[in-house]
């Protein structure tokens, strides 16, 4: 009964991409909590997997860690590394990303899943009254099939991936992204090669005064359904701020919360599913100097 549980899991959580592979897997638990309608305000050391334009806004040296079970599920391991750095002068940021997730049954690892990448964001424009910044990632894709039933070696194989994201803000209220995610359309695999989830996400962001955010993202992957996802971030107090979100295909809904001191920033936040589980998520960052 298991391994039956195991398997139609697994064929769910394919839906989104291929196997579930390299795709619908985010760190940063502040933006799961508005169900990751964060392309036009990701300004953080996860931006880059939400859209690394937003590293230019970063000031400071940051690390960041995070975990989580997708759908609660024990057999799934997921979590995330991410070390952010400030170039010298105009030269913008740079981070640093890595990602490790597998399925673990009685002990035997079925499917590693390894990428690392390597962020740059920088300003083409920044005054008083706006911005404009562009960033990229570049991305290696190692992937472990692990072993049959019969204890026979599947293989492993790898690939690289380029994402570029635009960002621009007006007054430092109106915030506009865009986000293409695998601009390069990698394949994964030699005798039986799979094409990497390619997609493109465009939002909006208002901030109608200081503490409070709303946003707004459409997604379109290739050869899914268009998602829309809608959140907002309210800081009660300077330490404390509470978030929430919906989206659709598949209809989920989102909220969490985040506590800030001295630097250090600790986040949580759960995402439903309309077949599966919820999925908890808990983040930690590091600023340095913060």
């Amino acid at each position: 009964m298991r391994l039956i549980l195991l398997i139609t899991v697994l064929i769910l959580f394919s839906m989104r991409a291929f196997a579930g592979v390299f795709d619908d897997r985010y760190p940063s638990a502040r933006a799961t909590a508005m169900s990751n309608a964060y392309v036009a305000v990701a300004n953080d050391v996860w931006a880059g997997y939400f859209n690394p334009a937003g590293l230019a806004a970063l000031r400071q040296y940051e690390f960041g860690l995070a975990v989580q079970r997708p759908y609660n599920m024990k057999f799934f391991r997921n979590g995330f590394l991410g070390i952010a750095a400030p170039l010298p002068q105009s030269f913008g940021t740079i981070g640093l990303l890595a990602e490790t997730f597998y399925v673990d049954y009685n002990g035997n690892q079925l499917s590693v899943e390894n990428t690392i990448g390597l962020s740059h964001g920088f300003y083409l424009l920044n005054d008083i009254h706006s911005s404009l910044s562009v960033g990229y990632n570049l991305k290696y894709y190692y992937w472990d099939l692990g072993e049959s039933v019969g204890g026979l070696e599947l293989g492993s194989t790898g690939t690289f991936g380029v994402d570029v994201g635009l960002q621009a803000s007006i007054y430092r209220r109106t915030h506009v992204g865009v986000y293409v995610y695998n601009i390069n359309g990698p394949t994964i695999g030699s005798e039986t090669a799979h094409d990497l989830p390619q997609r493109i996400v465009i939002g909006a962001a208002y901030k109608p005064y200081t503490g409070l955010t709303t946003s707004l993202a459409i997604e379109k992957t290739i050869g899914f359904d268009t998602q829309v996802m809608g959140g907002f971030e309210f800081f009660l107090v300077d330490w404390l701020a509470i978030r929430a979100g919906a989206s659709t295909n598949p209809s989920r809904f989102s909220a969490g919360f985040g506590l800030q001191y001295s630097g250090f920033q600790l986040d949580y936040s759960f995402q439903t599913h309309d077949v599966l589980s919820e999925t908890h998520k808990f983040g930690f960052i590091y600023r340095l100097g913060g």
